[in-house]
Protein backbone atom coordinates (compact mmCIF):
# COMPACT_ATOMS: atom_id res chain seq x y z
CA UNK A 1 0.00 0.00 0.00
CA UNK A 2 1.59 3.09 -1.07
CA UNK A 3 -1.03 5.53 -0.13
CA UNK A 4 -1.03 6.82 3.47
CA UNK A 5 -3.44 8.89 5.59
CA UNK A 6 -2.42 10.29 9.29
CA UNK A 7 -5.34 10.14 11.74
CA UNK A 8 -5.37 12.10 15.12
CA UNK A 9 -7.47 11.55 18.13
CA UNK A 10 -7.55 12.29 21.61
CA UNK A 11 -8.87 9.72 24.44
CA UNK A 12 -8.57 8.30 28.13
CA UNK A 13 -9.04 5.12 29.76
CA UNK A 14 -12.90 5.88 29.72
CA UNK A 15 -13.37 6.71 26.23
CA UNK A 16 -10.97 4.06 24.58
CA UNK A 17 -13.92 2.08 23.36
CA UNK A 18 -15.84 4.56 21.34
CA UNK A 19 -12.28 5.46 20.50
CA UNK A 20 -11.44 2.06 19.03
CA UNK A 21 -14.75 2.16 17.44
CA UNK A 22 -13.98 5.30 15.34
CA UNK A 23 -11.00 3.48 13.97
CA UNK A 24 -12.53 0.59 13.35
CA UNK A 25 -14.95 3.02 11.11
CA UNK A 26 -11.95 4.38 9.49
CA UNK A 27 -9.64 0.91 9.02
CA UNK A 28 -12.75 -0.94 7.25
CA UNK A 29 -13.46 1.84 5.03
CA UNK A 30 -9.95 2.60 4.05
CA UNK A 31 -8.30 -1.32 3.38
CA UNK A 32 -6.78 -0.44 0.42
CA UNK A 33 -4.50 2.51 2.14
CA UNK A 34 -2.09 2.50 5.18
CA UNK A 35 -3.20 4.27 8.15
CA UNK A 36 -1.51 5.71 10.83
CA UNK A 37 -3.33 6.74 13.81
CA UNK A 38 -2.07 8.48 16.88
CA UNK A 39 -4.10 8.54 19.61
CA UNK A 40 -3.04 11.44 22.35
CA UNK A 41 -3.38 10.65 25.82
CA UNK A 42 -2.28 11.67 29.08
CA UNK A 43 -1.57 8.93 31.27
CA UNK A 44 -0.85 6.01 29.51
CA UNK A 45 -3.63 3.06 29.05
CA UNK A 46 -4.30 0.24 31.52
CA UNK A 47 -3.51 -3.25 30.55
CA UNK A 48 -6.94 -4.36 29.33
CA UNK A 49 -7.30 -1.17 27.04
CA UNK A 50 -3.90 -1.59 25.74
CA UNK A 51 -4.68 -5.06 24.88
CA UNK A 52 -7.97 -4.48 23.14
CA UNK A 53 -6.23 -1.26 21.00
CA UNK A 54 -3.37 -3.71 19.99
CA UNK A 55 -5.74 -6.41 18.80
CA UNK A 56 -7.75 -3.63 16.88
CA UNK A 57 -4.22 -2.83 14.87
CA UNK A 58 -3.09 -6.40 13.87
CA UNK A 59 -6.66 -7.28 12.89
CA UNK A 60 -6.60 -4.55 9.97
CA UNK A 61 -3.00 -4.72 9.82
CA UNK A 62 -2.83 -0.98 10.42
CA UNK A 63 -0.55 1.16 12.50
CA UNK A 64 -2.13 3.01 16.22
CA UNK A 65 1.04 4.78 18.10
CA UNK A 66 -0.02 6.54 21.54
CA UNK A 67 1.20 9.76 21.92
CA UNK A 68 1.71 11.25 25.80
CA UNK A 69 0.89 14.52 26.44
CA UNK A 70 2.14 16.51 29.33
CA UNK A 71 -1.52 18.55 30.28
CA UNK A 72 -0.14 20.24 33.48
CA UNK A 73 -0.01 23.96 31.18
CA UNK A 74 -4.02 23.90 30.40
CA UNK A 75 -4.93 23.18 33.94
CA UNK A 76 -5.71 26.51 35.08
CA UNK A 77 -8.27 26.68 32.22
CA UNK A 78 -11.63 24.37 32.96
CA UNK A 79 -13.37 22.80 30.47
CA UNK A 80 -16.50 24.59 30.28
CA UNK A 81 -20.38 24.08 28.89
CA UNK A 82 -20.64 20.70 27.63
CA UNK A 83 -20.70 18.11 30.79
CA UNK A 84 -19.38 15.02 28.48
CA UNK A 85 -16.02 17.70 27.06
CA UNK A 86 -12.85 16.83 29.01
CA UNK A 87 -9.75 18.34 29.30
CA UNK A 88 -8.42 16.01 26.46
CA UNK A 89 -10.25 18.24 23.99
CA UNK A 90 -7.35 20.89 23.92
CA UNK A 91 -4.84 18.23 23.04
CA UNK A 92 -5.11 18.48 19.08
CA UNK A 93 -3.51 22.23 19.90
CA UNK A 94 0.06 20.41 20.58
CA UNK A 95 -0.02 18.27 17.24
CA UNK A 96 2.54 19.86 15.91
CA UNK A 97 4.80 19.73 18.61
CA UNK A 98 4.19 15.81 19.43
CA UNK A 99 4.00 14.25 16.12
CA UNK A 100 6.79 13.46 13.86
CA UNK A 101 8.22 15.84 12.20
CA UNK A 102 7.57 13.95 9.00
CA UNK A 103 3.91 13.95 9.58
CA UNK A 104 3.13 17.30 7.47
CA UNK A 105 -0.86 16.51 7.49
CA UNK A 106 -2.65 14.93 9.87
CA UNK A 107 -6.74 14.25 9.83
CA UNK A 108 -7.95 15.11 13.42
CA UNK A 109 -11.34 13.09 14.53
CA UNK A 110 -13.22 13.20 17.56
CA UNK A 111 -13.89 9.65 19.24
CA UNK A 112 -17.90 10.13 18.23
CA UNK A 113 -17.48 9.85 15.14
CA UNK A 114 -17.83 7.38 12.65
CA UNK A 115 -16.24 6.94 9.24
CA UNK A 116 -18.93 5.60 6.81
CA UNK A 117 -16.97 6.12 3.97
CA UNK A 118 -13.56 6.02 2.18
CA UNK A 119 -11.94 9.26 3.13
CA UNK A 120 -8.41 9.10 1.00
CA UNK A 121 -9.86 11.72 -1.39
CA UNK A 122 -10.77 14.22 1.85
CA UNK A 123 -6.82 14.00 3.13
CA UNK A 124 -5.91 14.83 -0.54
CA UNK A 125 -7.06 17.82 -0.23
CA UNK A 126 -4.62 20.74 -1.33
CA UNK A 127 -4.01 22.83 1.49
CA UNK A 128 -0.95 24.96 0.24
CA UNK A 129 -0.63 28.33 2.37
CA UNK A 130 -4.09 27.31 4.57
CA UNK A 131 -3.87 25.95 8.20
CA UNK A 132 -6.81 23.91 8.29
CA UNK A 133 -10.04 22.44 6.43
CA UNK A 134 -13.63 22.06 8.62
CA UNK A 135 -16.87 22.27 8.26
CA UNK A 136 -19.38 24.79 9.29
CA UNK A 137 -20.75 24.12 13.17
CA UNK A 138 -24.37 24.72 14.11
CA UNK A 139 -23.95 28.15 15.39
CA UNK A 140 -23.05 29.70 11.39
CA UNK A 141 -26.50 30.58 11.75
CA UNK A 142 -25.57 33.12 14.69
CA UNK A 143 -22.91 35.67 14.74
CA UNK A 144 -22.87 36.20 18.71
CA UNK A 145 -20.06 33.67 18.94
CA UNK A 146 -17.56 35.54 16.23
CA UNK A 147 -18.32 38.83 18.09
CA UNK A 148 -17.62 37.35 21.41
CA UNK A 149 -14.48 36.07 19.68
CA UNK A 150 -13.77 39.15 18.34
CA UNK A 151 -13.28 38.36 14.94
CA UNK A 152 -15.15 39.16 11.56
CA UNK A 153 -18.94 37.51 11.90
CA UNK A 154 -18.64 36.84 7.78
CA UNK A 155 -15.86 34.87 8.72
CA UNK A 156 -17.80 31.98 9.90
CA UNK A 157 -17.69 29.39 12.91
CA UNK A 158 -16.54 25.84 11.86
CA UNK A 159 -16.85 22.55 13.97
CA UNK A 160 -13.34 21.02 15.89
CA UNK A 161 -14.54 17.49 15.60
CA UNK A 162 -13.05 17.30 11.99
CA UNK A 163 -10.51 19.11 11.26
CA UNK A 164 -7.81 18.26 8.40
CA UNK A 165 -4.62 20.06 9.52
CA UNK A 166 -1.60 21.04 7.77
CA UNK A 167 1.08 20.48 10.54
CA UNK A 168 3.81 22.01 8.50
CA UNK A 169 1.76 25.08 8.46
CA UNK A 170 1.31 25.06 11.89
CA UNK A 171 4.83 24.40 12.76
CA UNK A 172 6.07 27.22 10.58
CA UNK A 173 3.59 30.01 12.02
CA UNK A 174 3.56 28.51 15.09
CA UNK A 175 -0.06 27.81 15.15
CA UNK A 176 0.07 25.81 18.78
CA UNK A 177 1.28 28.62 20.80
CA UNK A 178 -0.77 31.11 19.07
CA UNK A 179 -3.81 29.32 20.61
CA UNK A 180 -1.73 28.95 23.94
CA UNK A 181 -1.35 32.92 24.20
CA UNK A 182 -5.13 33.21 23.05
CA UNK A 183 -6.50 30.86 25.26
CA UNK A 184 -4.12 32.96 28.56
CA UNK A 185 -5.17 36.02 27.53
CA UNK A 186 -9.11 35.17 26.59
CA UNK A 187 -10.20 32.44 28.77
CA UNK A 188 -13.10 34.43 30.22
CA UNK A 189 -14.62 34.37 27.23
CA UNK A 190 -14.04 31.10 25.90
CA UNK A 191 -18.00 29.00 26.03
CA UNK A 192 -17.12 25.60 23.61
CA UNK A 193 -13.43 25.08 24.76
CA UNK A 194 -10.76 24.60 22.33
CA UNK A 195 -12.96 25.01 19.46
CA UNK A 196 -13.46 28.52 20.24
CA UNK A 197 -9.52 28.77 20.70
CA UNK A 198 -9.13 27.61 17.46
CA UNK A 199 -12.09 29.45 15.38
CA UNK A 200 -10.53 32.66 17.04
CA UNK A 201 -6.84 32.07 15.62
CA UNK A 202 -8.01 30.31 12.47
CA UNK A 203 -10.60 31.90 10.91
CA UNK A 204 -8.75 33.75 8.26
CA UNK A 205 -6.66 30.64 7.55
CA UNK A 206 -9.29 27.82 6.88
CA UNK A 207 -10.65 26.53 3.73
CA UNK A 208 -14.27 25.07 3.68
CA UNK A 209 -15.63 21.59 3.79
CA UNK A 210 -19.23 20.12 2.49
CA UNK A 211 -20.79 18.73 5.56
CA UNK A 212 -20.34 15.36 4.31
CA UNK A 213 -17.01 14.94 6.01
CA UNK A 214 -18.71 16.47 8.92
CA UNK A 215 -22.33 15.22 9.45
CA UNK A 216 -23.26 16.54 12.96
CA UNK A 217 -26.17 15.19 14.25
CA UNK A 218 -27.14 18.61 16.33
CA UNK A 219 -28.47 19.94 12.30
CA UNK A 220 -30.92 16.89 12.87
CA UNK A 221 -32.67 19.11 16.07
CA UNK A 222 -35.75 20.44 15.41
CA UNK A 223 -34.49 23.67 17.34
CA UNK A 224 -31.17 23.92 15.15
CA UNK A 225 -32.32 22.36 11.94
CA UNK A 226 -34.98 25.87 12.03
CA UNK A 227 -32.90 28.20 12.52
CA UNK A 228 -30.41 27.35 9.47
CA UNK A 229 -30.79 28.91 5.90
CA UNK A 230 -32.20 27.15 3.10
CA UNK A 231 -29.00 26.22 0.78
CA UNK A 232 -27.51 25.07 4.21
CA UNK A 233 -31.15 22.99 4.97
CA UNK A 234 -31.02 21.48 1.73
CA UNK A 235 -27.48 20.21 2.37
CA UNK A 236 -28.61 18.74 5.62
CA UNK A 237 -31.42 16.79 4.01
CA UNK A 238 -29.45 15.76 0.83
CA UNK A 239 -26.54 14.56 3.07
CA UNK A 240 -28.33 12.47 5.31
CA UNK A 241 -28.37 8.91 3.26
CA UNK A 242 -24.98 9.42 2.45
CA UNK A 243 -22.21 10.97 4.51
CA UNK A 244 -18.84 10.50 4.53
CA UNK A 245 -18.68 10.86 8.19
CA UNK A 246 -21.20 11.02 10.90
CA UNK A 247 -20.24 12.97 13.81
CA UNK A 248 -22.94 12.49 16.92
CA UNK A 249 -22.45 15.82 18.40
CA UNK A 250 -24.86 15.72 20.70
CA UNK A 251 -25.65 15.39 24.22
CA UNK A 252 -27.36 11.43 23.92
CA UNK A 253 -24.60 9.19 22.46
CA UNK A 254 -25.20 6.04 20.32
CA UNK A 255 -24.03 3.84 23.70
CA UNK A 256 -26.13 5.79 25.25
CA UNK A 257 -29.75 4.11 26.65
CA UNK A 258 -32.42 6.35 25.86
CA UNK A 259 -35.94 5.81 25.10
CA UNK A 260 -35.95 6.72 21.18
CA UNK A 261 -34.03 6.09 18.02
CA UNK A 262 -31.14 8.33 17.88
CA UNK A 263 -30.40 8.94 14.35
CA UNK A 264 -27.74 7.43 12.09
CA UNK A 265 -26.90 5.10 15.19
CA UNK A 266 -27.19 2.17 13.46
CA UNK A 267 -24.07 2.74 11.37
CA UNK A 268 -22.43 3.21 14.84
CA UNK A 269 -23.58 -0.18 15.93
CA UNK A 270 -22.30 -1.52 12.80
CA UNK A 271 -18.93 -0.48 13.67
CA UNK A 272 -19.18 -1.76 17.45
CA UNK A 273 -19.68 -5.28 15.98
CA UNK A 274 -16.51 -5.20 13.83
CA UNK A 275 -14.49 -4.21 16.82
CA UNK A 276 -12.97 -5.87 19.98
CA UNK A 277 -15.43 -3.69 21.78
CA UNK A 278 -18.69 -5.53 20.53
CA UNK A 279 -19.56 -6.59 23.94
CA UNK A 280 -19.96 -3.18 25.58
CA UNK A 281 -23.63 -2.46 26.68
CA UNK A 282 -25.15 1.04 26.44
CA UNK A 283 -25.16 3.10 29.46
CA UNK A 284 -27.61 6.18 30.78
CA UNK A 285 -26.53 9.82 29.61
CA UNK A 286 -23.86 11.81 31.57
CA UNK A 287 -25.91 14.96 31.59
CA UNK A 288 -28.59 15.70 34.11
CA UNK A 289 -28.51 11.63 35.58
CA UNK A 290 -31.11 11.78 37.66
CA UNK A 291 -33.34 13.08 35.26
CA UNK A 292 -32.49 10.05 33.02
CA UNK A 293 -32.72 7.78 35.44
CA UNK A 294 -36.28 8.29 36.35
CA UNK A 295 -37.28 8.71 32.67
CA UNK A 296 -34.94 5.17 31.88
CA UNK A 297 -36.38 3.12 34.90
CA UNK A 298 -39.79 4.76 35.67
CA UNK A 299 -41.51 6.68 33.09
CA UNK A 300 -40.32 4.58 30.56
CA UNK A 301 -41.30 1.81 31.75
CA UNK A 302 -44.68 2.97 33.00
CA UNK A 303 -45.74 4.02 29.58
CA UNK A 304 -45.50 7.50 31.20
CA UNK A 305 -43.67 9.32 28.47
CA UNK A 306 -44.19 10.36 24.87
CA UNK A 307 -41.48 8.82 22.16
CA UNK A 308 -40.43 12.40 20.60
CA UNK A 309 -36.61 12.85 20.43
CA UNK A 310 -36.78 16.62 19.31
CA UNK A 311 -35.10 15.20 15.73
CA UNK A 312 -36.91 16.15 12.33
CA UNK A 313 -38.53 13.55 10.34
Amino acid sequence: MNDKINILCATDNNYVPYCGIMLTSVFENNKDVAVNAFVLIDKPLNKKNQHKMEQLAKQYGQFIKFVLVDNTILQKFPTKTMSYWSIATYYRMFAEELLPTDVDKILYLDCDIIVDAPIKDLFDKDMSNIAVAASDDIYIYSDERQKLLEYPPQAGYFNAGVLLINLAYWRKHQIGKQCIEYLSNNYDKIVANDQDVLNAVLWDKKIHLPLKYNYQLQFLSKHFFNLQTDEIKDEILTTFNNPAIIHYAYSIKPWSMMYYKLPLANRWEHYKRMSPWSHIGKTLPTHKPLNNILKRYIFWPLGLMKYKSGFIK
